[in-house]
């Protein structure tokens, strides 16, 4: 007996189907990038050069630091380079006195400052007694009212020779306060 089968013209258009199915519901594999952005495959490979020391390399801070100047530097329309030498000095002294250029940076403690941070975090987990606590309480206390004055002894000379829109510029940057 004879197996019954489908009539070829059905078998063809069913294996179509089928096919076309298939095609459709999976991925891409040459489907052309927009214009302007990487592939998936180069943009890995933009990720092993950066990791491998390629072309692009990672972010290096001292890189980083000139940019972020740079672009004080325009917003604030320096456009001598007198002024700018003398601004920059005052920045770079603001910066150095714990008040960096974003909210971020203005919380760091110096290093003292983080040495007795953590000589009050061990003194409170090892239970030492109050005399201690307290001892290491004023000593941290004494750095922060340290570093604060000097930060805003910075500040003021930074703000001294800054105009107006210049001072809203370092403002904004986290470098000042607001004046009152």
């Amino acid at each position: 007996m004879r197996a019954l089968s489908p009539p070829l013209p059905l078998a063809r258009w069913a294996l179509l189907a089928a096919f076309t199915v298939v095609v459709a519901v999976s991925p891409a594999q040459d489907k052309p990038s927009k214009p302007g952005k990487p592939d998936r495959e180069e943009k890995g490979e933009s990720r092993e050069m950066k990791r491998s020391g390629g072309e692009k390399a990672a972010r290096d801070p001292a890189v980083e630091a000139a940019r972020s100047l740079t672009r004080l530097r325009e917003a604030m329309r320096v456009t001598d380079d007198a002024e700018w030498a003398v601004i920059s000095e005052r920045i770079a002294a603001v910066q150095a006195a714990g008040g960096g250029a974003g909210p971020k940076d203005k919380a760091k403690p110096a290093s003292a400052e983080r040495t007795a941070q953590d000589a009050l975090r061990s003194a409170v987990r090892d239970g030492l007694p109050e005399a201690e606590l307290r001892l290491r309480l004023a000593r941290l206390g004494g750095l922060q009212r340290e570093r604060g004055t000097s930060l805003e002894r910075a500040r003021a000379e930074l703000r001294a020779v800054l105009t107006v829109r210049q001072e809203a510029v370092a403002v904004l940057a986290g470098l000042l306060d607001p004046a009152p």
